[in-house]
């Protein structure tokens, strides 16, 4: 999500954050301070008539160190801000907040109409009884508190984003310090102070310590010394409450954050009481403090960073109205805009359109005036594929047999003179020879001779038969003489005539006639 100022308004500082709002890790961009102006707060509700004063302290910090986000959170420290853990059924957690509205009247037996509620999940059982069930931490507060923070953001100028309660803040900035021993933390202000114990992440205790007792009348808060007095007896009594209910489990570190972590006695006053090491809050871990914001007190402006990290929802309605007309007024804007770019469409199309008309007019204009010449080329075209017809059934009547003289006579040129052509048979296709030679070289010969004839496709030899030959008994009884053998070899052969494709001749592409073109063709006239 964008940029948020997380702001705390103390009794005597005011404490400006800016930062990322609601990341898994958000960063932290700036730390200011600025001073609360006197009468503005009283136990977290403001002062309608500082609300002038207030807005220009703040407006001046915001302008000195040039921060221009709108949104803005509020983080709100109040005794008057009613709190009650309860047990949640096992439900879905986007339903605890619907479960919990369903019985608001068993958690406060109070009349809420004037109040805003708000929860937070403290943890979710995971075993035993209450497994599934959740631990949930239910808040109220005067609409009138939540008011008094809607004027202050209103003249600023700001949009609410939300606004939290301080405990939800210190937890959300401590949590992760918190492992298997338990922490403290202690908020230190001017009017009450508040402390937390965590362990694992997850609130164990929470109490509000208020220094007036005894002081309800005066317009002066007690001395410093009293106050310390008061905290450190209450912080005792809790440590000493949380060891007898959780024996297997004790307080490692007390971590003390706020306006009064400036008094750096508070820590040595702290260790001292209690018994547990005591020191500021050097971190918050849950976020990242970037350059610019990393020479401030961080355990000053802890609990501001907390709330920026995620906070309880007491005005998340604002936001979430503020989006929703947003969202109305953006999809407005769509359509306005969709109209628009509708009619710039059309008026730009109007352009081409009427080119397209006027090109198509001075087409038809050339096609009648060249009407005579297509109908001749028609007439060619037609010609043409007649004469292309004929010579393909001229092709189709054709036999090789037609030239089996030519074919005889290529074989008297080619064939050797003691060559015998014993037998020749033809059809269409091939012819089948038997011929009779001297020896198996000179039948080897004419077989490669044949198959060299470009007439021929193919020449298989179907049989060779080595025989002596029927020779008178002299002209044996010499060549026995001479201690030869008379033999004679017969071979057939089956030759493959080379065919013609013949491919049927494609009619030549014409033109579809234009309407009435054939009558004209014809010469038909209407009387």
């Amino acid at each position: 999500m964008a940029k948020v100022l997380s702001i705390e308004v103390g009794f005597s500082t005011i404490k400006i954050v800016e930062m990322d709002h609601q990341k898994k890790k958000p960063k932290v961009y700036r730390c200011v301070e600025t001073k609360t102006p006197e009468g503005a707060i009283r136990d977290g509700y403001l002062n309608p008539e500082k609300t002038e004063a207030l807005k220009e302290q703040i407006r001046d910090a915001l302008r000195d160190n040039k921060i221009r986000t709108k949104r803005v959170l509020f983080t709100v420290f109040s005794t008057k801000i009613i709190s009650r853990e309860i047990t949640v059924a096992s439900v879905k957690e986007h339903q605890i907040g619907a479960y919990i509205e369903s019985n608001l009247n068993e958690y406060f037996p109070i009349d809420l109409s004037d109040y805003k509620i708000a929860h937070f999940l403290i943890q979710t059982y995971r075993d035993g009884d209450n497994a599934g069930k959740h631990k949930v931490l239910v808040m109220a507060a005067e609409k009138e508190l939540i008011a008094g923070y809607e004027r202050l953001a209103e003249a600023l100028g700001l949009y609410i984003a939300d606004v939290d309660y301080i405990g939800n803040s210190v937890i959300q900035a401590t949590k992760l310090n918190a492992g298997s021993e338990a922490i403290m933390t202690v908020k230190v202000e001017d009017e009450n102070a508040l402390v937390t114990i965590l362990r694992q992440g997850i609130m164990m205790m929470q109490r509000t310590v208020n220094y007036q007792v005894g002081h309800m009348d005066d317009d002066v808060l007690p001395e410093k010394e009293e106050c310390y007095s008061i905290l450190t007896g209450t912080v005792t009594r809790l440590v000493d409450f949380y060891s007898a209910n959780n024996e297997d489990s004790r307080i490692s570190q007390i971590y003390i954050i706020g306006d009064g972590s400036r008094d750096w006695s508070i820590t040595d006053l702290m260790t001292q009481q209690t018994g547990i090491p005591s020191r500021f809050l050097e971190n918050v871990r849950s976020s990242t403090i970037t350059r610019r914001a990393d020479n401030n007190m961080i355990n000053v402006y802890a609990t501001a960073i907390g709330a920026g990290v995620s906070s309880v929802g007491f005005d998340a309605e604002k936001e979430k109205e503020r989006h929703e007309t947003n969202y109305v007024s953006a999809c407005v804007l769509v359509i306005i805009l969709f109209i628009v770019l509708i009619g710039a469409v059309l008026s730009m199309a109007l352009i081409p359109y009427n080119t397209a008309l006027t090109e198509q007019s001075s087409l038809q204009r050339q096609q009648q005036q060249l009407e005579p010449a297509r109908e001749v080329h028609d007439k060619f075209l037609g010609l043409k594929d007649l004469i292309e017809q004929i010579r393909y059934g001229n092709k189709l009547t054709e036999h090789f047999n037609d030239g089996i003289v030519e074919f005889f006579e290529e074989l008297e040129v080619k064939l050797p003179s003691d060559v015998e052509l014993t037998d020749f048979s033809s059809d269409d296709e091939q012819c089948v020879m038997t011929i009779r030679v001297g020896d198996k070289e000179t039948a080897a010969g004419i077989i490669k001779m044949l198959r060299e004839f470009e007439s021929l496709e193919s020449v298989t030899v179907e049989s060779l038969i080595e025989e002596v030959t029927e020779d008178t008994l002299e002209d044996i009884m010499i060549q026995t003489a001479q201690g030869n053998e008379v033999k004679t070899v017969n071979f057939t052969v089956t030759c493959t005539y080379r065919a013609e494709v013949l491919t049927p001749p494609v009619p030549s592409a014409q033109p579809p006639a234009p309407e009435g073109a054939a009558d004209a063709a014809a010469g038909t006239t209407t009387q």
